[in-house]
């Protein structure tokens, strides 16, 4: 059954609305113990970790790392240009399929 506290009644002896009150604080109505909410105040509160510190700076940190090694693809243009880059069979393969790995892991 719900009682609209809003219904006045002409011959209603209490002419304000009636308050509804909530024990929303967890406290045991027998011990008067608290489970760790205030039940003083309403606010909501938030409260960040400090691995919420670690993770953006480890976001700033990839963020900062080129997408291309430059050392890296001069190094190999370097001996492409000489002819001193000739990879065998088994490592074009093996980096085929690494390749083919991460696009399968990105779809």
């Amino acid at each position: 059954m719900f009682i609209d506290g809003k219904v006045q009644f002409p011959t209603d002896p209490q002419p304000e609305q009636v308050k509804t009150t909530k024990n929303t604080g967890g406290a045991s109505a027998a011990t008067g113990k608290s489970d760790g909410v205030s039940s003083s105040t309403s606010e909501d509160t938030v409260s960040l970790s400090s691995t919420h510190g670690e993770v953006q700076a480890l976001a700033a940190g990839v963020a900062a790392v080129p997408e291309v090694r430059t050392e890296r693809v001069t190094s190999l243009r370097e001996q492409i240009s000489k002819g001193q880059y000739q990879p065998t069979s088994q490592q074009v393969a093996d980096a085929l399929i690494r390749e083919h790995g991460k696009v399968n892991l990105k779809a």
